[in-house]
């Protein structure tokens, strides 16, 4: 988008002085406007301009495709906005303000979709080499143990290793902060030292306070991502009083020395906390009521995903595999991730933007193949209905799994289609089973979330407004 087509864009909407509020939503960016009648229609002749301007009452919103957020970033970045435009609009308020966390974490994450959805591939494909590989011949063995096949592997594995780096980086580009501070903060635990202290060997405490060891607990998204919100209002709250011989300095120097550190002091405690009641309550859960567990393990396994705490489940699974020859973890696993992919679905069917349906079809392709993040964060997250969707979903195909004693009989990382085989079990119909609660974890996310998506596109045209292409 040129600087001129910017112009020809606040021509029609009656100068920036008539802009009250930018929002940006699913690929458009929505200019609420203060006067209807200082809309400038001569621009629609005289441009390369395609506008659709929705009149609803008093209210006047002029809405601009713009799948790449670069009209909305435009428009916030300009003094003149900054000035005018801070206090929200009274209608859609509320609704605002509900969704604006889901919505914001699914915003920080689509920018990364290339790239995830890029070493999805290749790691769905190193995956589909190592099943054939198990069941095949024992001279087919020779790709796996080769470094060119572990190489291949690490390449699929970047994207989601250097995943809080990037998830830093994209957070702070969204809330105009400083990216290198963000990156630095996202690549904290990367560092050889802080790696090696927290491996587990021996307690580890920064200024008293204890650090779980579990490093992969604090780079988790969303840990990451609120930092990231913190350090974006600590700079500007200070680079508003800095002198200007220190601006640009003052605000990274306080955010590694005090923000940083405090994150700790909030994250260590609740890890230990964490790691010392979770797995014990998991563990009884499963043995004393196993179909509640696996039922409800189908449900909240995506929340675990986005607080960090599916960490803490890999005990478990071992445990149950020592004791039982067999993990319903897993079984409640698979089926959790089921669930995001048949609400994935069934966003991209009711979807009416092409960019969208694209990625929410890719989304769903990867979830059922074990690489869930794009179809939790990218797709499902934008809507509060499709999320509790998948989650309904998980928690359906967790009950069939827990009345029927559904178990994986191997362990894996992300458990998926791909690894059905791991559910075989010679004299029995475990596998049979798996496949009739895959169903139901698809059937139910992606029905339900069709059916809620489908009424709000009926409460969105039933509402009065007029509209000009």
């Amino acid at each position: 988008m040129h600087d001129t087509q910017i112009e020809d864009w606040l021509k029609l909407a009656g100068g920036k002085e008539n802009i009250k509020l930018v929002e940006h939503d699913k690929g458009t960016t929505t200019l609420a406007l203060k006067e209807s009648t200082q809309l400038n229609m001569s621009v629609l002749a005289s441009a390369d301009v395609v506008a659709n301007i929705r009149v609803t009452g008093e209210h006047c919103h002029l809405v601009i495709r713009d799948e790449s957020s670069l009209i909305y970033n435009t428009l916030l970045g300009m003094d003149a906005w900054e000035s005018t435009g801070t206090a929200l609009q009274e209608e859609g308020h509320t609704k605002k303000n509900r969704f604006s966390i889901l919505h914001f974490v699914s915003d920080v994450f689509r920018p990364l979709m290339p790239a995830i959805l890029g070493a999805a591939v290749i790691k769905i494909l190193l995956a589909i080499i190592t099943l054939m590989d198990t069941y095949g011949s024992a001279d087919s063995s020779a790709l796996m143990d080769s470094q060119t096949f572990t190489i291949f592997s690490i390449i699929g594995n970047s994207v989601i290793y250097l995943l809080p780096v990037l998830v830093a980086i994209s957070t702070a580009y969204r809330l105009k902060s400083n990216i290198y501070v963000a990156a630095s903060i996202g690549g904290l635990m990367y560092h050889p030292e802080m790696t090696m202290m927290m491996s587990g060997e021996q307690d580890v405490h920064f200024l008293g306070f204890p650090l779980v060891s579990q490093p992969a607990f604090y780079t988790t998204a969303i840990w990451v991502i609120l930092t990231i919100c913190a350090a974006a209002y600590l700079e500007k709250a200070v680079e508003r009083w800095s002198p200007k011989f220190s601006k640009g300095m003052v605000a990274p120097f306080l955010t590694l020395l005090i923000l940083v550190p405090l994150v700790l002091m909030i994250l260590g405690p609740a890890g230990t906390w964490i790691d010392e009641y979770l797995p014990e309550a998991l563990d009884s859960l499963v043995a004393n009521a196993p179909v509640v567990s696996v039922m409800l393990l189908g449900a909240v396994f995506s929340l675990m995903l986005i607080l960090g705490l599916h960490y803490w489940l890999i005990a478990l699974i071992i445990n149950e595999m020592v004791m039982n020859g067999g993990s319903m973890v897993i079984a409640a696993m698979l089926v959790a991730i089921v669930g995001q992919a048949g609400a994935a679905l069934a966003n991209g069917i009711r979807s009416k933007e092409p960019t969208s349906r694209r990625l929410a079809f890719w989304a769903t392709g990867t979830a059922l193949l074990g690489v869930v993040e794009p179809a939790l964060y990218a797709v499902n997250m934008r809507k509060r209905s499709s999320f509790y969707a998948a989650l309904l979903g998980g928690a359906a195909g967790g009950l069939y799994f827990g009345l029927l004693s559904v178990k994986a009989f191997a362990m894996v990382g992300n458990p998926s289609l791909v690894s059905l085989p791991l559910f075989i079990e010679e004299g029995s119909l475990n596998l049979l089973h798996t496949c009739i609660g895959v169903v139901i974890a698809f059937g139910v996310s992606g029905g339900l979330t069709y059916w809620m998506a489908g009424k709000g596109q009926k409460r969105g045209q039933g509402s009065p407004k007029a509209s000009i292409d």
